[in-house]
């Protein structure tokens, strides 16, 4: 959606432009997700959509479309980045967006494959698992396919000794290891030693977790 909007923002500037003494123009988003990794994309790229520590990166269909719609936008284009919803302005632009998401259209990005998702029982964004080759308890949460059909996981990680979910991260797995691990489900699984690039090597075992409310969504 973040990436959507900025490309569709990019080929408007190309079907309209010019504009008598415009040289810069600037679009405003509140995706951090878009400012902190339009530049790094470049990378991506050229890396075949991996990172410098071979991490597969997700969305690699929109990033093209971003990148391309950027270099072909016919004058210096600027992203800035900014909270939303606190300005009248971005307040219409968020209402006009929701109710273009009801609403449909043409422009379906046909790239996407929704992924397996339920809530996480931890509040905060995941975070990259500090791989160690040590082995942990897991919770999945949610499936997305990443480059060349690996699967990012996202997962709460369990302790045992205090009976508590502690944090939620991320880590890759092949697509038929990621076929095993169920959403909801406990399981004792291996890592790789990697901690720029964790990934899940083996489920040693499913483990049995306690029933805790999900903690409630403010």
């Amino acid at each position: 959606m973040e990436l959507f909007a900025c490309i569709r923002a990019l080929k408007w500037i190309r079907a309209n432009a010019p504009w008598p003494g415009v040289t810069r123009i600037q679009i405003v988003t509140d995706s951090r997700y878009v400012r902190d990794n339009l530049f790094r994309a470049r990378g991506w790229k050229r890396n075949d959509w991996r990172n410098l520590h071979n991490e597969p990166k997700e969305n690699s269909d929109l990033w093209k479309q971003l990148l391309s719609a950027h270099s072909k936008a016919g004058m210096v284009v600027n992203f800035e980045c900014t909270l939303g919803k606190k300005s009248p302005i971005l307040k219409r632009v968020d209402k006009a967006a929701k109710s273009a998401a009801q609403r449909g259209g043409t422009d379906v990005d046909r790239g996407y494959r929704p992924g397996v998702i339920a809530r996480s029982m931890v509040k905060g964004a995941a975070r990259r698992f500090p791989a160690q080759g040590q082995s942990a308890v897991i919770r999945p949460y949610r499936k997305n396919r990443a480059a060349k059909g690996e699967e990012k996981i996202r997962f709460d990680t369990f302790s045992e000794a205090r009976a508590a979910f502690l944090e939620s991260c991320y880590a890759f797995a092949s697509p038929a290891l990621a076929g095993e691990l169920h959403r909801h489900h406990g399981y004792r699984v291996r890592f790789n030693d990697k901690q720029e690039y964790p990934q899940i090597l083996e489920i040693l075992e499913e483990v049995p977790l306690p029933n805790i409310p999900l903690p409630r969504q403010t």
